[in-house]
């Protein structure tokens, strides 16, 4: 972008930029911008990593944010401002200013004109009526073609079944001829990452390092149009080991559990596979096969204690992930203080801390806790220690059970674990 072009302190691009940063403000507390020290900054950075994985200095928040002055003020890069829009709930940047549109107009300073004879206004409601109309059609009009014009297109993955590690090839599959630039469709590989790609070529890879379901999504120009999956059975139950602030490596911990009841690993064990112990680290025991078990009518039952506080660990958390053939569920379990961080997910239903009051999930299990889940008809209930505790409904069915996967802050453990069919009885 040409930086004479967007140095200018009023232009629409900073403009955006200021409508970003004050709701960025909103999301973590009521106090203006004007009034943020640099105490302020060092939260934003951790929080703003925390749920992008995209890493801003405090010093570089504040140029953002206007605090330190300079002769021209600094307009970040793409990849920066797609973190700040993601971290209030957009997908990327280019979808924060789809839904903010600043004109230069409306940015430029009014000038005071030349008094002249004041005319009686006409009244302007009809033709209002009749420009929402002509505007409401032609919308509608530009849509019904956009999407005839992908219809034809699908996102197919060339080898979508396999065991973890897995490289996945995903191409687009068009019946008749691509009406659009390969460039304007973009794939979520749906493994949590903030990688996304293109298709600039006629296929689009990804490296998958963890056993799961994950249901990877079509984008054409910001409209999500096709779904798929990717399905990375466990061996038996594996357990691997990652690094906050690495995301490109995990760190496998050769220890089997086939036939433990107490399910659990070390800080040695840890250590072994490579983890550096006093960082933030998280541990997960993934067993991912296919069942006959519902996984929208089933009960799981565990004890689990999560971790003591340690380097890098002061929530202590605790995720538990079901997957289903067509979605999965997911709930986090934290100490009351950090419910800022929890957040669920059963089908279409979901909410997190950052926007939703997540207090039923705020539970200190450090000391141990009997932990039940139970998913009967599509209503979800879960107990702690025998108490109801929080209860929803969901729509959409996912489908058999297809893997389990429990994810500790730090060093955590379960046991007397069981996971079965509420009708069949059939168990995991």
């Amino acid at each position: 972008m040409n930086s004479e072009f967007v140095q200018a302190e009023n232009s629409v691009f900073f403009k955006q930029l200021d409508i970003c940063c004050k709701k960025v403000a909103l999301q973590i507390g009521e106090k203006s911008i004007s009034e943020w020290k640099n105490s302020d900054y060092i939260k934003l950075s951790g929080l703003l990593h925390r749920k992008t994985k995209v890493h801003l200095s405090e010093n570089t928040l504040k140029r953002i944010f206007g605090k330190l002055k300079k002769p021209t003020r600094y307009y970040p890069q793409k990849a920066t401002r797609d973190a700040l829009a993601q971290f209030i709930g957009f997908r990327d940047w280019y979808e924060f200013e789809l839904l903010h549109p600043v004109t230069e107009r409306e940015n430029s300073t009014v000038h005071a004109a030349p008094s002249i004879p004041v005319k009686p206004k006409p009244n302007y409601t009809l033709y209002f009526i009749f420009a929402f109309f002509i505007i409401a059609v032609s919308t509608g009009v530009y849509y019904f073609f956009k999407n005839d014009e992908v219809r034809n297109v699908k996102l197919v993955c060339l080898n979508p079944e396999g065991k973890s590690p897995h490289s996945a090839i995903f191409k687009l599959g068009v019946k008749g001829k691509l009406s659009d630039e390969l460039s304007n469709f973009v794939i979520d590989f749906g493994d949590g990452r903030l990688k996304q790609s293109n298709f600039s070529d006629s296929t689009a890879n990804h490296y998958y390092e963890t056993p799961g379901r994950y249901f990877p999504l079509l984008y054409h120009k910001n409209t999500i149009i096709d779904t798929a999956y990717v399905y990375l059975q466990s061996k038996g139950w594996d357990i691997i080991a990652t690094m906050q602030n690495d995301s490109t490596r995990v760190y496998p911990i050769l220890k089997r559990l086939s036939t433990m009841h107490d399910y659990h690993v070390t800080s040695r064990d840890a250590l072994d596979a490579g983890v550096d112990t006093s960082k933030t680290f998280f541990v997960s025991f993934a067993n991912v096969k296919p069942t006959q078990i519902s996984a929208d009518n089933f009960e799981f039952n565990a004890g689990i204690t999560t971790s003591a506080e340690r380097p890098g660990v002061r929530c202590s958390q605790v995720d538990l992930v079901f997957y289903g053939e067509r979605d999965k569920h997911f709930l986090s379990i934290i100490k009351p203080e950090c419910t800022v961080w929890g957040s669920y997910k059963f089908s279409e239903v979901k909410k997190t801390g950052q926007k939703d009051d997540l207090r039923e999930f705020g539970h200190d299990l450090t000391n141990g806790g009997q932990v039940k889940l139970r998913v009967e008809k599509q209503q979800v209930i879960l107990f702690i220690n025998g108490r109801e505790i929080f209860k929803t409904k969901y729509r959409t069915p996912i489908g058999k059970l297809m893997g389990f996967k429990v994810v500790f802050a730090g060093i955590g453990s379960f046991k007397n674990f069981s996971l079965a069919d509420l009708t069949t009885g059939e168990k995991f």
